[in-house]
């Protein structure tokens, strides 16, 4: 059976023309150079382009035989590149990685970029605005970023700090193969958007990492923490995003975070998540009327909370519960 390639459904072409190729890429990226490694190799070409929100779309992108790219300065937007098999020489400014399905690449816009992929090197692409990007860097840090945001080109995927954000590119590409649109429901969206965002400037390394970092040694008073939870219980059927907290309890992301560890046990967002899990539960066992039991009504209420798979969605409920969440609305209805 053949298995059908990632972000199939929504596919904006399929070509062996170079100058096709080219120019449809460079319709959802910029303008750029196109060749073959191997003059004589037959291309192979096609592109996958999800978008996600306004700011953000996952990407698909294959050519076959190795190519060289040159696209120059992307300017206004982020790319970050994952090989799913394969690898890539990837050149921008001044530095220089071999990407892997183990290394991502991630140019910054205002460096010059240069790229040579191997033969059936097929690479997931997150596009990211470089607005959005650095205004949510801004937001962490509550004040202007000031000089330019640029990134270690060479991302480990493999180290932890970066597991959350590399597992949710998978929970999103899953989504979207599976149909759905999150960009049709705009706070699924912004959830979607922020976390990704957020995700990404605490844990790959940039021109902002130590600013990010803040001085975690000073301790955050109590009083701040409380803060910080009650905001997040006023509105935990909201889009929250650690940066929005962080602007309530007045301190960098990385003090709430050890000022969270410290004095809840755990991290801000993983306590917003338990919040939301405990709300989502008190509104099916609350549930009247016999739809209560539905798949439906369990989603519903699932994405008020903003949990967009509802297949992990289920994995972290039934590990809190003991049961799944059907099983809570079921017996409700039962009662």
């Amino acid at each position: 059976m053949h298995t059908p390639l990632p972000l199939q459904r929504y596919r904006l072409f399929e070509s062996h023309d170079m100058d096709e190729a080219r120019e449809s890429v460079a319709r959802v990226f910029c303008p750029h150079g196109l060749g073959m490694l191997r003059p004589r190799a037959e291309l192979d070409a096609c592109h996958h382009s999800a978008p996600l929100s306004r700011n953000v779309s996952l990407n698909y992108v294959q050519y076959g035989p190795g190519v060289h790219i040159e696209p120059g300065y992307l300017r206004d937007f982020f790319l970050l590149q994952i090989p799913l098999r394969g690898s890539a020489e990837i050149r921008c400014g001044a530095q220089q990685v071999d990407a892997t399905p183990r290394l991502a690449s991630l140019p910054s816009p205002t460096e010059p970029l240069s790229m040579r992929w191997a033969d059936d090197s097929p690479h997931l692409i997150v596009r990211m605005a470089r607005p959005a990007l650095v205004a949510r860097l801004e937001a962490l840090l509550q004040a202007p970023a000031g000089r330019p945001l640029v990134f270690d080109l060479g991302v480990p995927l493999d180290q932890p700090a970066l597991a959350p954000l590399v597992h949710f590119i998978d929970c999103l590409r899953h989504t979207l193969d599976a149909g759905n649109a999150l960009q049709a429901t705009q706070a699924l969206a912004r959830h979607a958007e922020e976390y990704l965002l957020t995700s990404l400037l605490m844990s790959a390394t940039h021109s902002h990492s130590r600013a990010l970092a803040g001085d975690s040694r000073r301790s955050l008073l109590p009083r701040g923490v409380r803060k910080a939870q009650e905001y997040m219980q006023a509105h935990a059927d909201q889009p929250l995003s650690l940066a929005d907290v962080c602007r309530e309890a007045g301190c960098s992301a990385r003090t709430l975070q050890a000022a969270f560890r410290q004095h809840a046990g755990m991290g801000p967002m993983d306590f917003l998540r338990q919040l939301r899990l405990d709300r989502v539960r008190a509104e099916l066992q609350a549930a009247k009327g016999p739809g209560a039991a539905a798949g439906s009504g369990v989603r519903d209420v699932a994405q008020k909370y903003g949990f967009l798979h509802l297949g992990h969605f289920a994995a972290q409920y039934r590990s809190r519960f003991g049961e799944l969440p059907s099983e809570t609305a079921s017996r409700r209805v039962q009662a």
